[in-house]
């Protein structure tokens, strides 16, 4: 497999004193499903924003795809569903075609006419998250869990090669969260699209995630079904206390 994602000897801090991230080394292969968990404040969506280049390490190195984030500029192979709630205003009067088709503009041109080709790709993407019959609709008065399967389809449309989600599930119902997880591991295993999903549902990433990166205490463990380490082990010394996963029937 190729590293599609490496991170070495990164430290973060904001202010240069207050230590988020100490010494962190992380490798995420071409194809696989990454869940990235821990307690609330540990880091993880600083990391995120690290990867994507938003915030920039006190110390260490990123590359995405082979290339230095500080310089990277291949961003149509790099997708993101951020939580719902911060993400969008659901008052807007945009309709889930345009709401897509507004991830094309970088190639299309901002103020060009989106051509047929472009309008096909949408759909494409649409029938891929079973949305395709609510292209005309307002996203707005879609629910949590449709919402966000057009959030997936925006993210889609560009082909990308990885998709970040910094808890996408946040306010959406049980049902549609077992849905929104059944996509993502059709997306990762069906089009080998890398998946890399923070998350604190830490009893359903360990059952879908190929590996689950554990973010607390400054460190980031990585543990799947190889490692040497029993989970209960990973979970104390992230948490500080015991934890029973609680997976969903």
């Amino acid at each position: 497999m190729n590293n599609i994602l490496e991170i070495k000897n990164l430290s973060f801090a904001y202010d240069n004193n207050n230590l988020i991230l100490d010494n962190i080394n992380f490798t995420i292969n071409s194809g696989e499903y990454v869940g990235i968990v821990g307690p609330n404040g540990a880091g993880k969506s600083t990391l995120i924003k690290i990867i994507l280049g938003l915030l920039k390490p006190t110390k260490g190195e990123v590359k995405l795809l082979g290339q230095n984030i500080e310089s990277f500029n291949n961003w149509s192979k790099i997708g993101y569903v951020a939580q719902k709630a911060a993400s969008f205003n659901s008052s807007f009067p945009a309709t889930v075609e345009e709401v897509v088709s507004a991830n094309l503009y970088p190639k299309i041109g901002l103020f060009k006419r989106i051509k047929k080709k472009h309008m096909e790709k949408v759909y494409e993407v649409l029938k891929v998250v079973q949305m395709e019959k609510y292209g005309k609709r307002l996203i707005g008065n879609l629910s949590g869990g449709q919402q966000q399967r057009v959030f997936i389809a925006r993210a889609l449309v560009s082909s990308p090669e990885i998709i970040f989600l910094d808890e996408p599930t946040v306010g959406i119902d049980i049902h549609s969260q077992e849905n929104f997880y059944n996509l993502l591991e059709e997306l990762n295993s069906k089009m080998n699209i890398t998946i890399v999903m923070i998350t604190h549902d830490i009893g359903m990433i360990t059952k879908k995630a190929n590996s689950v990166a554990y973010v607390g205490g400054k460190k980031l463990i990585v543990h799947n079904a190889n490692s040497d380490i029993p989970l209960s082990h990973v979970l104390r010394e992230i948490y500080g206390d015991e934890m029973h996963l609680l997976h969903h029937l």
